[in-house]
């Protein structure tokens, strides 16, 4: 399939104090390393990519200072909620107006009606499509990010681009920013339960591309995680605890 995403996960550049990041320790990780090279994206960002031959495995990891610098957005393919396109061309199309620093893709989506997305999307406090029972990666009104769970209040329902859906009110806070993605992977330093038994056979426990964003520094930075995957020789992808124990070395 050419087109896969349906919405991204973008990282705005706003008027930015100087920032820095401490450097990526190939010795946390937990498996050997024969690359690892960074790159300084801007003030309090920057993008290493990692190589392991023992996966193997390619790694790219986006690094981002939060504070007073660094905002995310949810990038939609399309103005409603059917519709799709590719990561590339969403942060592209983005980067005509705003200045971006990089994004990944995001959720999982329908193909019928095509591209709607499976769990919540918000954009701009707009909703897009309704919360599921699946976690989501959002943004509050005072930019603090949060996986978290949400849920219609008032236990509305809605049908594929109602227009009522705009103005529908989301607890347990109504986030300026939000798009779906499962499951959780790790929540305090440890990792989640469902990662061996999460989604259709072969979904956990076997090896795919992933995507995954994390939190850490008490909400202060932001870690977008892409590896590659279904590349035999050169990268093979994760099974999810593999991703989950990669995110808590990182």
């Amino acid at each position: 399939m050419a087109v896969r995403p349906v919405l991204g996960l973008a990282v705005l550049i706003s008027a930015c104090v100087h920032a820095s990041l401490p450097p990526l320790n190939p010795a946390s990780l937990p498996f050997a390393t024969d690359t690892v090279r960074t790159q300084r994206v801007s003030d309090g960002v920057v993008h290493h990519f990692i190589y392991s031959p023992s996966g193997p495995w390619a790694i790219h990891v986006l690094d981002i200072r939060l504070d007073r610098c660094y905002s995310a957005v949810a990038v939609k393919g399309a103005s409603g909620a059917v519709g799709r396109a590719k990561t590339s061309d969403l942060m592209r199309d983005l980067a005509q107006t705003r200045d971006v620093a990089g994004g990944v893709n995001a959720d999982f989506f329908l193909f019928a009606p095509p591209g709607v997305p499976t769990g919540a999307l918000v954009s701009a406090g707009r909703v897009i499509t309704p919360p599921s029972k699946q976690p989501v990666f959002a943004v509050d009104s005072s930019g603090a990010p949060h996986i978290t769970t949400l849920e219609l209040r008032g236990g509305a329902s809605f049908a594929v681009d109602d227009t009522a859906l705009a103005h529908a009110s989301l607890g347990p806070f109504h986030p300026m920013e939000a798009v779906g993605g499962r499951p959780l992977l790790a929540r305090d330093s440890l990792v989640a339960g469902a990662v061996d038994t999460e989604g259709q056979p072969g979904f956990a426990t076997g090896r795919h591309p992933r995507t995954a964003v994390g939190i850490a520094n008490g909400g202060k930075r932001l870690r977008l995680v892409v590896v590659d995957g279904r590349q035999a020789g050169y990268s093979d992808g994760m099974t999810l605890r593999e991703m989950a124990n990669l995110l808590l070395a990182l």
